[in-house]
Formats: structure tokens, sequence, C-alpha cells
């Protein structure tokens, strides 16, 4: 298995040929000394490095580098990862995921990692005692990533990590809501907080908790977690700074429609300005959001407390009238010739001169001696319109006459009567 020197050989390699800059038809050849100049971010994900290499080959090959991920390696012993960042003093983002180490932290004495602004460990399963040894050594560390690491609970020591605002938690199996305000404490000016995937069921139902604990928050992803109460989601409202939510996929929103979970959530969660992405919440949304949520629980035995506060900002609303846009397929129609009446239910594709012969039978009258008024009834079949007698355009179907139902056709005989 490759060093990481040979391994970045393996990737970046040496035997580029000279570059070529051409300036005005004229092809410059600069010819370059020693080692091209490596990227400052370098990738090295699943490359089967299992060590550092010598020490000095490191320096010489990372010279320079200011991000580097190293995820899903074959890294087993720390010291071997300590040799590489003991020569990477410029480093400020590191991604460790996915390397499995047999053995605890060990041999950071003296490693100061004084640029290191973002840090990733996720799936390493490290134990909460080896995180605390990393996290002492990063005293400018804002971004820390701990995702997938099987963590059931959160253990503080007693330790705060103040420089700290982005946590990344997502699917670690962590239940209970106390959990997460020991991360609250431990990392005391949290701004961004993900726990998406936990199998959390609910908030804590005490608000003056949130001020305590998360101060500072502003983003918060709730998504795919297992809360099922709306109660929880009214806690939201607690966080003191919080502006933007994340809040999809759980077995709270099973029973309502897509429209009904982002509507509802708004009317409910009145501080934020962004929810599960996307633009903001303009004004108008919001207004629409809380003007549903009422018609919404009107009908309802038990309403939540945020009925009553925004009654009291925009009245008691009826229900909106339901108005089905559909256009009809059939229409039941009227016809009148002499005493005969007959109602028929008809397509609206049926073309007139089709409804002439359909009616022929039952009229006795000839198709061709029929005088056909069409009466339009109106709205709610109250006054009707004047007959309009259909001469031309006997290919028309009844849709283009606007026919529907409730209307009437009335008939007279072009042959005299005697």
């Amino acid at each position: 298995m490759p060093s990481l020197p040979e391994a970045v050989d393996l990737k970046y390699g040496d035997d580029y040929p000279a570059q070529v800059t051409e300036v005005a038809c004229v092809a410059l050849s600069l010819k370059r000394k020693g080692r091209m100049r490596l990227p400052s971010v370098m990738i090295l994900s699943e490359c089967d490095i299992e060590e550092a290499g010598d020490e000095e080959e490191v320096q010489k090959t990372c010279e320079g580098v200011r991000e580097l991920d190293v995820s899903r390696n074959k890294f087993k012993e720390w010291p071997e990862v300590v040799k590489i960042l003991r020569n990477l003093p410029c480093l400020c983002f590191l991604n460790l995921s996915y390397n499995t180490f047999v053995n605890g932290v060990t041999g950071l004495d003296g490693v100061q990692l004084a640029k290191l602004t973002r840090f990733v460990l996720n799936g390493t399963e490290l134990p909460w005692r080896d995180v605390h040894k990393l996290l002492e050594h990063t005293p400018r560390l804002e971004e820390l990533h701990l995702c997938m690491n099987n963590f059931k609970t959160v253990d503080g020591a007693g330790k705060k990590y103040p420089s700290i605002n982005r946590i990344h938690f997502n699917s670690n199996p962590v239940s209970l809501w106390s959990e997460v305000e020991a991360l609250g404490d431990l990392f005391p000016n949290l701004e961004v907080l993900i726990l998406a995937e936990c199998p959390l069921k609910s908030l804590s139902s005490e608000s003056q908790r949130y001020v305590v604990k998360f101060p500072n928050l502003k983003y918060l992803s709730l998504n795919s977690t297992q809360i099922c109460s709306w109660d929880s989601v009214d806690m939201c409202n607690c966080f003191p700074k919080l502006s933007e939510l994340r809040l999809q996929s759980c077995p709270l929103f099973e029973e309502h429609k897509d429209s009904e979970r982002r509507s509802l959530t708004i009317a409910r969660v009145w501080k934020i300005q962004r929810l599960n992405g996307g633009s903001m919440i303009t004004e108008e949304e919001r207004e629409m959001a809380e003007r549903s949520f009422i018609r919404h629980y009107k009908q309802q035995s038990e309403r939540p407390k945020r009925y009553d506060e925004l009654v009291s900002q925009h009245g008691d609303l009826e229900p909106l009238v339901e108005v089905n846009l559909k256009p009809e397929k059939y229409v039941k129609i009227t016809v009148r010739y002499r005493e005969k009446v007959l109602e028929k239910t008809l397509s609206v594709y049926l073309r007139v001169v089709d409804l002439k012969k359909l009616l022929e039978p039952e009229l006795g009258l000839p198709a061709s001696k029929m005088r056909l008024f069409y009466i339009d009834r109106g709205v709610g079949f109250g006054e009707a319109y004047a007959p309009e007698e259909i001469k031309l355009n006997v290919k028309k179907q009844l849709y283009a006459m606007n026919v529907h139902t409730g209307d009437e056709f009335y008939i007279e005989s072009k042959i005299a009567d005697y």
C-alpha cells in the first residue's frame, strides 16, 4: 500500500510536460525547476494509504497544502496521521472520515493545528475521549463533522469549545433531546446544528432551556428524525435567534399533503425566515399560511394555542368555498318541442348536427327540418339569457358553445302547420 508521498505521485505525478504559454502566436516554453507546484487543495480519498512515509518527503510533497482529504483510506495508527499534521503548518481543512483507527489518539504533544478551521471525522467511530484530545489542539476550529459515529450519548467531560459554531451530527443514534442539549453545553456558540437522521422523537418542553443551551443558534436541521408531535415544532420558537429550519420526512407529516406541511409549519414557527431551503418566506406567504391555519383548525374540537393568537390577528375566518374548476365532460340539458319535454345527458363533445340526429326519432321531426334555439340559463340556473338560434356552424361541439348543466334547447319546425 502506498505512503502519502507515493499516493501523491500516483495521482498528481511529476512527469508532466513543460508548461506552455502562447502570447501573440509565439509559444514560450517555461522550464520548471524541480517538482511541479501541487494544488493547495489535495484530494487523496480512497488511495489505500496506510502510512505517512518519510517525514522529510511528506514535508516536501505537501508544502503549501491548505486542504487535505484523506478519507476512506487504510490509516490505523494515529502516529502516522500525526507525522502528516506535523508537516502541514498551513492546514485549514482536514478530512479523516472512514479511516478505522485501532488505537486511541496519541503523539499529539507539540502539535498545534493553529490554522485548522474545518475538521471532518465522519464514520471514524472515535470515542469522545479521543475527540476531546483532538479538539484541544485546534484552538481556531469553527466547523466539526461527527456524523455516523454511533454516538448514543454526548460526553462533554466538563469542557467547552467556544470557537466551534457549526456541528454536523447526522445519523447518530441519539434519541433524547437532553443529549442534544449536551452538545449545546460543549459548543456554547453554536450557530448551525445538523441532526438529520437522528432518531429524535421530541424537543424539550421547557422554553427557558433553549435560551441557555442554544443562545446563538440560527440554523437547525431535523430532517428524517422521528418527531411526531406538533408540540415539538412549536418549541422551535424558543430558540432566540433561529432563522432557518429544515424539517422534512418526519412521522409528523405522514397524514398531511405537501402544501399543508409547509403551510402549517410556517404558521406555527413564526420566527423562521427560510423553511427547507429555497427562497425566503415572504410576508404574503406567511399571511396566507396563517389564514390557512385558522381555516384548518376551525372545524376541529382541539385547537393549538397558536389558533387563538392568529384569530386575534386575522379574525375568525370562514372556510373557503371549494370551486371545481375541472371542465364538465357531460351535461344535463332540457329539450322542448311543442308539448314534449326531454331530459338528456350529453357529452360536451357532441356536435350540433349529431344532437339533431339524436333527437329525430323521439321528436318525429327530420333533422333537416329543425330550427334549434339554445337557452343559456346562466350561473346557478338563474335568469335565462335570450334564446339564440343556431343557424351556422352545425358541426360546432357543445363545449365550444359553453353549454352547462341546466341549459335548455328549444326546437321549432320549419314545416308550416296547417
